[in-house]
This record gives C-alpha cells, structure tokens and sequence, in this order.
C-alpha cells in the first residue's frame, strides 16, 4: 500500500472521530472564567478547548503561592483531584518514598493513624492513592459524589499541607532498630520498617533491579541516578531530621501542581485550594538537572540471582539504551513513541524479528520500548534469557535493524496500523479516564512541558500526516537518535550464584556496624520505642475526626447495564447497547464441556500463541499481525472457569475469542479476521512455526518466573484455594503456580516440548471446531451498527460450525475430593509471601455477603494492624472471593519469619472474627458496607458494560438481592459466619519465600523451584 493511502485511510478515521463527539458541553461548564482575570487569587493564563475529547482546559497560577492548576473541564461526574510535587531525591535512602507513607499517617485536622486507609472505609472513592516516582510524588483520587469530594479533599491537602510527620511514625513506615520481639531486650535487634521491608521485595525482583541499575547508569549525576524509592542499602542512612526537611523543602504551594477534572464547580475549587495555600507565601523551586550527554557509549555490567527454573546457560541480559529527546516537547515525545513501536511492537517489527524470532533470547529485556519517566527520555532494546556468548550478537542485530531502518525506512501498512492502533486508543471510552488524564498530565507538567498540550493527542496525529508527507522522517530520527548518538548505555546483567548470599551478608554487616555504634542513650531509645510503638498500634483509634459519608448516602439500587439475550439455533447472542465513540466490541464463547483434561494446562500456550502461527489463509505470521493491527485493537483468547452461582462443586469451563474495531470503516474485515483465526493454523508443522512457537513457550516460561517476585501473595492464594474447590483447582492448572511449573518443564524439554505443545494446541482447535458444546456471544455496539454487527456475529458462528449445539450447563465434578493442607515454595527472595483459604459458601448463599463483610473488617481493623503496623509486610489482607467461595488471608513482601508470625497472625484473626462483636461495632459495620458497595459502583469502560452477566451469568435480580443483603447484614450476622465458616473450620495455607524460613523440616509439603 502507498504511503499516500495510508494517510487518506487515516484521515478517513479521524474524521470519525471529530463526528461522533457531542461539542460544547465542556466550554459551558467554564463559561465565566476569561483569560487574566483573577478568581479567588488564581489568574487564569490560558483556556483552550480539545474538541475531540470534548475537553475544555483552564491553566491557572496563584498570584501568592505561583502554585499551578490545570482545570479539565467535562461533562463527567466522576470527579478527580489531583496534587503533585516535584520531589527529586539527591541520594537513594527513598526520602520521597518514606514523606509519601508518612504523610499519610496523620496530619493537624485529622490526628489518626493512616487516615488515608480509613478514608477507604468512610467514602465512594472510585480511586484512591498515592504514588511516588522517579521525580515526583502524587496524591490522586476520584469520586462521582460531590460530598465525598469535598471530605476527599479535606483530608488530602491536610496530610500533605499539615502532616504530623512523628519520629514514630517515620520509624514505622521507614526504617528503624528494633528488638526482634520488641518487649524482650535479650532478642537480637534487627532492621524493621514497612518501606525498608516493600523495597528489599522490590529489588528481590531481578527485573526490578535491572531496570533501576539501568536507570542509575543512563542519567548520572542527575536525580535519575538515584533509587527515588529507597535502595535498601541506603536507607538506614535517612534520619527524621532530613525527612522534616525534605518536606519543607518540597511539599509547598509553590513546588505543587493541582489539576481537577469533571464537571465539578472550579470557582467553588479555586476558593477552597486558596484557602489553604495563601498563608504560605511563596519559595524557589529547584530545577530538574538534565543529564551531561555522553561523549561516547558506557559498558556497564550488573549481577543477579539466579533464575530457579531457567536453563544455567541461557540467564543473561543485555539492552542498549539510547538518551532521546527532552520529553516536554510533546510532538517530540509523540513521534519517537512511534518510532519505538514501529521499531519493537509486534510480531512484524524488525526487532521482533531479529532478536525473537531468532531465538537468541527468551524474550525482549524488561527495558525494552520508549521510557519517559526522566525529562529527557530514552529507548532502549534488548534480550533477556540469553548466553553471555551472544551478547556481541545481540548487538551487531540491534545495530542492523537500525541501519536497515535508516536506509529503508518502514512499510507504509506498518505506519498506517500504528496510526490505527493510536485511533482506537483514543476513542475508548474508559471508566478511569479522567485519572490516567491527570496522573499523565501532572508527570508532563513537572518537567516543564505545556500541560495543555499534553491534552490535545489528536493534533498530533494531524501533524505527523503531514509531515510523514516529507520522505525521511522516521529515518532521520533513527540516524539521529540511534545511529549518531554517543550516549548510550550497553547494560548487561549475568546472574552469580552467591548473589543472594552476598545480599543477606551485606545487610547483616551494615545491621553489626549500626549496632555496634550505638551508645547506651540510643539502645534504651530503641527499647523505649519499640514498646511505645507497640502500645500505639494496638490503641483503639477514635476516627470521629475524620469526614465520612453514610449508608443514606449510598443508593439501595446498584447500577444496571441492560443486555438483550435473543438466541438463533441454539446460540445465545447477548447485545449491549450503548455510547462506544464509533467502536464495536465483539466476544465469542466455547464452553469446553467434554474436552480432554490433559488439554487444560495447554490452554494458556494455545491463547499465547493464537495469533503467532499464521492462519490457514494467512501463513505469515509478520502479514497476519499487519492485517490485525490495520483492522482491529488486537485479537485475544483466554480460557476461563465459572464457579456456579448456587453451588461452588459446579463450574463451567469456557474458551473466550474477543476483538474490537471502528465501526463501520473495519467491520466486515474484523469479522473476517476473527474467523479466520479462531479456525487456526494448518496441519503441517513448519521450521519456522516450530521456531515461533519456541519463541512463545519460552517468553511465556520467562514471564511466569518474572512474575513471582511481583504477585508471589496471589500464587500463594491460588495455591491455597486449590485444595477446596474444582474450579479453584482447574485455575491452579491454568495461571496458578502449577502451570510455572508446567510451562518451564516443557520449555525445559526443547524440539520435544515444542512437537508436544503443537499437537495439544492442533486438538484444542479441532474441539472448538467441530466439538458439540455449546457457544454463546457478546456484543457492545452503538445504536447505529447493532442490529448490522448482530448480523455479522451470527454468520462468523455458522461460518465456525457453533450452531445447533447442546445448552451450556454445570455440573458437579464428581471426582474432586477437597484436602487442606500446608505448601512452603523456597524462592531466593529477602521477603515472604503467605496465604490461608478456607471454604466458604456459593455467591447466592445468605451467608456469603456476612463473609464478603468478614473480609473487608478484618482487613481494616486487624490484619493491617497486626501484618503490616505490626509485623512490617507491605500488606496484610483479607478478601472473601464471592464467585468461587473462597476465604482468603494473605501478605505481600512480609520480611523474614512469616512463615511463623504472620501465620499466627492469621490464627488470631481467625478467633478475632469469631468475637468480632467484642472489638467492633455498628460505626465499623457501617464502613465496610460502605467500601464493598463502592467498588461495586466504581464506574466502567465501555467494553465492559454487560460483561458480568455474560461471563458470570448473574443477572441484575440477582446481584440486587445481594446487595440488599449486604446493606442488612448485622454485626452478629458477621460473627455467626466467621464462627461457622472460618475459626472452627480446617484451612489451607502456602508460604513463598526464602528459605531460611525452614517449614520443610515442620512437614511442609515442598514444591522445589530450584533446580
């Protein structure tokens, strides 16, 4: 195709889009704000409307403060406000890291422990955090109630303007000596401290390493070069005092960026906002140091633990990252990400092809892609899972593909798919827009850049059409930034198989040095507060202080997104209609009653590798990914198991088929596409499909060991709820820790694993096909293209055989037997991850919304206490998963002796329930209803409205009944359900961490990651 077509094709596009975008609402909601006059001391410097957004940006300063604040005016009530600082650390003790937990334990209006997890407890938030970066630190929340705002922003700009900032506090959340049992002075003092514990989890995480060693490298001498979270070797550096100064310094009006999105009054805002922030004056920011360019390319070398499963030979990384342009030049900014996906994104990119498809490597390094974390951004490209004898290699590839691309340039269908895929992200209509809108805008603005520019993607867009008219743009940047370009990192990580130990020596050599140091003062300190510490958090708060909404505030009837269900020979088709922004959502379902069950563990690799075998009509793989990108957002399958909603021993197992395309410029090819893909590849096994289905087996191995360090309290769950129910068990086997295992071993196995994985995904695609199972669909269309896309579906399912088929039904699985038991997985990590599930009861059950309430207040009023306060993990929670009736406990990056303390945590828990009428009251009750019934409302994409009846299967009379039953739900209701179900009941339980934790000489059942 010609470049010229790519471009009219474009065009056509975004015509579209101008006109399916009502105009004007936006404007009117700012209609008496002009440019220069001064509201509430905010003098308003810009208003510029983003029509196809259907946006209108209001740019403010504070005459007293220079404080910035950028209005997002829409017609959305899901309000957002948003303040940030900029706060670049000059060391990596993690001080922005630390202030950011400390100020939320407590400020001058609001004197209570944690206000901002109360406040989780007491609002409608349909988002609530706060985020720490690499230069910045934001404190983001949304809501769609206006009283809720108002609380909201009460209690944030206090934590932030007026925090308490104790020594105690610092101690708690940072870092700090302590007695190992804080009341027993003859215990070993060691290092505690719930940031000092998340980051020692962090840099467990090999990934995680490599991209902060990365980082620190790439941007010397500059804040970048500085671990902004906290490197676990700096940060028993820190001291209160810098902290207090730290926040001086930089959490101050005139250092802070404010930014409010919806249809919120701003004048009524501005007024609030001044309020507050007049009294401070005014101070100097400190400017962001751009980094000295290199004058030639560095070599730098890392190491690493050892990958537990990996092939010995093959566990190196290597990238090549390349400083590129000053990130608040947005067209700048907006260019080289394309570049990069042109240059990395799918599997026709000349990357992918040199570097993945060869097989060099398992996959692309975790550095790989476009970074615009630093005002300067970067590019970087590389492999991880290869032989440090490939590492030459790897670079004359990387190297080729640059000049190749210098010299060629792209194929005009590979620019035009990049276009479309911008498209259609744009034009998805997302339930958390106005947040990513925010939290994108902030970044931007920090370093410099126009905010409102940010804004206007769309622009962009426009521009690049024209100027893609003048040969050489792409290339000129690729011999600009790439070619040409001195400052370069080449990093490369090797793992050492004394790294774990030489990590664990270090932090005991750093702990005797402090120890050895202190002075009596400082040792009768360190016991005073440890026992004070522990006396605090074990105090019963009164939180009356803080702002709250109440049930009255909260709607009886939930909200609806009404399906239309009409079935055609056996085949149910479920309709959503609603407003998509020009797309069409379109999902196809195969129930997998009467497949064979050694098939299951292979349908995680046969959704994997969908779309990386070709097709019948389409052999090439790199010709099949063009067609998909060119026509839709992407085609995906996944597999899935729904527990019945009146009998947890009863389940369905289903493959699902999705896409999504503009509406009608790509409706009739989608539908091809997606046809075309589902009936799969051909019966002979190519070289070069072997070689791609290598590449999938192994990325899939790589990601699933990644995966460990970041999720280990979900494996352990999974692992857990596998010992009690069919379908928790059927999910162990498809995402859970059994299928890591699985997918290494058959990585493990080679040309043997690959011929195997072939044959299991040919007989799945066979069963889809011509199996007599039944299938149903879903599809989310606007008005004007659902009755033609109804059309459409029903032919792509004659097209697939799927009709006249027998009716979806569940049954009980006649042969599972549950068991309880203890499961310990030694991993090299410094920190552990735990869980406990106990079986509960069917999501119908009148007793399940008591449990779903167990949950949401043994999590705010004991487990956070007693894991996290207390013990130090990053999180301790609890959750009650209502589909498969499961009870859970788990902790996330829980320092060293979990295995014995969080557990009998866990124990504790389980009597505190159980006597729950003794601790808490209706106040408590109250605010947890409140918290399960706002996630419930949180609003939702447009892609996924109607999507719980479709894949559940509980309609709106059922999810209102239970509703209504969470709202008269009593306390005792509670108790009786942790008394039946949870302190008199047996339990599972699985520990993943170091494995100095011993459980395996306690009669642990062992599941060995190492080789």
């Amino acid at each position: 195709m010609k470049l010229k077509q790519t471009l009219e094709r474009a065009a056509l596009g975004h015509r579209l889009l101008h006109s399916s975008v009502e105009r004007g609402a936006a404007r009117d909601l700012v209609r008496d704000f002009q440019v220069g006059s001064i509201y509430h001391g905010f003098r308003v410097s810009k208003i510029r409307d983003i029509p196809d957004f259907d946006l209108t940006a209001v740019q403010l300063s504070h005459e007293a403060t220079g404080a910035d604040y950028l209005h997002i005016a829409k017609n959305d009530s899901n309000n957002v406000f948003t303040v940030g600082f900029q706060t670049t650390p000059h060391d990596s003790t993690g001080v922005p890291h630390i202030l950011e937990h400390t100020t939320l334990c407590g400020s001058k209006k609001f004197p209570v422990r944690d206000p901002f997890f109360k406040m989780l407890n007491r609002s409608m938030s349909t988002f609530m955090n706060a985020l720490t970066g690499s230069d910045l630190t934001m404190y983001p929340f949304s809501t769609e109630n206006p009283t809720d705002f108002d609380n909201l922003f009460s209690v944030y700009m206090d934590a932030v303007f007026h925090p308490l900032l104790r020594k105690l506090d610092f101690k708690q959340e940072g870092w700090r000596l302590e007695h190992e049992v804080p009341t027993d002075t003859s215990t070993p003092i060691v290092f505690k401290g719930v940031v000092y514990n998340e980051m020692k989890g962090v840099f467990s995480d090999v990934n995680n390493v490599y991209l902060t060693r990365l980082q620190q490298a790439m941007y010397p001498k500059t804040t970048y070069g500085h671990v902004s979270g906290g490197d676990p070797v700096n940060i028993t550096d820190l001291t209160y005092e810098q902290l207090l100064a730290f926040h001086q310094k930089h959490y101050h009006p005139s250092n802070a960026k404010f930014v409010t999105y919806g249809n919120l009054p701003l004048m009524e805002r501005l007024a609030a906002v001044d309020s507050i922030i007049a009294p401070f004056g005014r101070i100097e920011r400190e400017p962001i140091t751009d980094v000295e360019p290199f004058s030639a390319p560095k070599r730098v070398s890392a190491t690493c633990s050892p990958d537990a499963m990996g092939n010995p030979e093959k566990q190196c990384k290597l990238s090549i990252s390349y400083l590129t342009n000053d990130g608040t030049d947005h067209f700048e900014t907006f260019a080289v990400r394309m570049l990069a996906n042109l240059l990395t994104d799918g599997p026709s990119s000349p990357m992918y092809r040199s570097l993945i498809e060869t097989n060099i490597g398992t996959d692309y390094a975790a550095s790989t892609g476009y970074d615009r974390t630093a005002k300067m951004t970067n590019f970087s490209v590389g492999l991880q899972g290869i032989s440090k004898a490939d590492f030459q290699l790897v670079e004359e590839k990387v190297k080729q593909v640059f000049l190749e691309a210098a010299q060629n340039g792209f194929e005009s269908s590979r620019v035009e798919s990049a276009i479309h895929q911008l498209e259609l992200g744009i034009r998805h209509r997302r339930g958390n827009f106005g947040m990513g809108l925010s939290q994108s805008v902030v970044q931007t603005w920090i370093h410099g850049g126009d905010p409102t520019d940010a804004l206007d993607v769309t622009s962009f867009i426009t521009r690049l059409r024209t100027e893609l008219k003048t040969p050489g743009f792409f290339e000129k940047r690729v011999e600009k930034y790439f070619l040409n370009n001195p400052h370069q990192v080449i990093f490369t990580m090797e793992p050492s198989a004394d790294y774990s130990a030489a990590v664990e020596n270090e932090e005991q050599e750093r702990l005797r040095k402090k120890v050895a140091a202190l002075t009596n003062v400082e040792k009768e300190e360190i016991e005073r507060d440890g026992v004070k510490l522990m006396e605090i958090q074990e105090t019963k708060e009164d939180p009356s202080c803080l702002p709250t909404l109440t049930l009255a505030d909260v709607p009886v009837k939930g909200k609806t997104y009404p399906v239309v269900i009409e079935e055609n020979s056996g085949f149910p088709l479920y309709s959503r209609e609603t407003a998509t922004n020009g797309i069409t959502y379109v999902t196809v379902t195969k129930s997998l009653e009467g497949i064979n069950e050694e098939l299951l563990k292979f349908l995680p690799v046969y959704s994997s590798a969908l779309t990386a075998l070709g097709t019948k009509v389409t052999p090439s793989v790199p010709d099949l990914d063009d067609r998909i990108r060119l026509t839709t957002s992407g085609i995906s399958s996944s597999p899935s198991i729904q527990t019945a909603s009146s009998n947890i021993k009863s389940h369905t197992a289903s493959v699902s088929f999705g896409t999504s395309f503009i509406d009608p410029l790509n409706t009739h090819k989608a539908f091809s596409l997606l046809s075309e893909v589902i009936q799969g590849t051909g019966e002979s096994f190519s070289a070069e499909m072997r070689e791609r289905l290598r590449t999938v087996v192994a990325g899939m191995a790589a990601n699933g060991m990644n995966s460990l360090a970041d999720s280990g309290h979900r494996y352990a769950i999974g692992l857990c709820a596998a010992d009690l129910t069919p379908a928790a068990s059927i999910k162990q086997t498809l995402g859970g820790l059994q299928s890591v295992v699985f997918l290494n071993k058959l990585h493990e196995m080679g040309d043997v694993g690959v011929e195997e994985a072939f044959q299991k995904i040919q007989q799945i695609t066979r069963f889809i096909l011509e199996g007599g199972s039944a299938s149903k669909g879903m599809l989310i269309s606007s008005k004007n293209t659902l009755n033609e896309n109804k059309a459409n579906v029903s032919s792509l399912v004659s097209e697939l055989g799927w009709l006249n088929k027998k009716p979806l039904n569940t049954s009980p699985t006649k042969d599972f037997i549950g068991m309880f038991s203890n499961t310990f997985v030694p991993l090299p990590f410094t920190v552990n991850y735990t869980g406990r599930a106990y079986l509960g009861v069917p999501y119908t059950h009148r007793d399940s919304p008591a449990l779903q309430i167990l949950a949401e207040l043994m999590t705010s009023h004991f487990l956070h206490r007693e894991v996290r306060e207390k013990g130090g993990a990053y999180g301790g929670f609890s959750n009650y998963n209502n589909i498969d009736g499961v009870f859970s406990m788990a902790s996330y990056r829980d320092p060293v002796g979990a295995g014995k303390r969080t557990l009998d945590a866990y124990n504790r828990g389980a009597l505190w329930g159980a006597e729950i009428t003794k601790h808490l009251g209706e106040r408590e009750l109250n605010e947890a209803k409140l918290s399960i019934l706002s996630s419930l409302d949180t609003p939702i994409s447009a892609s996924q409205e109607g999507m719980t009846l479709y894949g559940t299967g509980l309609t709106d009379q059922v999810r209102q009944a239970r509703r209504e039953m969470i709202l008269e739900a009593s306390l005792e209701k509670v108790q009786e359900a942790a008394q039946q179900y949870i302190a008199s009941q047996p339990f599972s339980q699985a520990v993943l961490g170091p494995v100095s934790e011993g459980l395996e000489s306690e009669g642990w059942k062992l599941i060995e990651m190492q080789k």
